[in-house]
């Protein structure tokens, strides 16, 4: 596993990579370049999990941590004070996994297993999201490609339906193509 830490302290966070090299044995940890963006290094490095350790937090750095949440690797984020609307914000702004004062935890392997697992719920919930909200719309499309059939040719329902799968199975297209197909070229035909 391919870990990134990225902190303003290069001091605490090279204690924090020696530290997790020591408990993480067959992993490569590396604290990221001061003359990188928090998420160019998380692109151009592309590590498996990013360990941002921040003392004081800001907008400005809650800005840079969701930037970084763009990439597809989870996100810690460790402060040294515990501020209950900033945790709400970091966690709103894609944070995999939030804890205050690192210093004070004694192994930190069971807490990226944690995040790594948390991330990958998430981003399979966010996947199979998206592909309900992608058949709803083609739902959506096919029915109202029906609607425009049984107006414009004065079909049934039924014969509507069939009529679209049958250009489907013919063209070897799903039945959303000929829906999207037919509801555009009458938009082009409407004065």
């Amino acid at each position: 596993m391919y870990i990134l830490i990225a902190d303003t302290d290069r001091t605490r966070a090279e204690a924090l990579a020696a530290r997790l090299g020591a408990q993480t044995a067959g992993y490569v940890v590396q604290v990221a370049p001061s003359n990188l963006s928090l998420s160019t290094a998380v692109a151009e490095l592309r590590p498996d999990v990013v360990i941002v350790d921040m003392a004081r937090p800001d907008r400005d750095s809650l800005e840079q941590v969701r930037s970084a949440t763009a990439q597809p690797a989870p996100v810690m984020l460790f402060v040294d004070e515990d501020d209950p609307n900033f945790m709400e914000e970091a966690i709103g702004a894609g944070v995999a996994s939030y804890h205050v004062d690192i210093a004070t935890i004694a192994d930190i392997k069971p807490i990226l297993r944690s995040a790594i697992a948390l991330f990958r719920r998430g981003a399979e919930r966010e996947r199979r999201l998206a592909e309900a909200e992608s058949a709803l719309a083609e739902r959506r499309l096919v029915d109202a490609a029906k609607r425009l059939l049984m107006q414009r040719d004065m079909m049934t329902e039924p014969a509507a339906h069939r009529f679209l799968q049958r250009r489907a199975m013919e063209r070897q297209v799903r039945v959303a193509e000929v829906a999207r197909a037919l509801l555009g070229d009458d938009e082009e035909k409407m004065p």
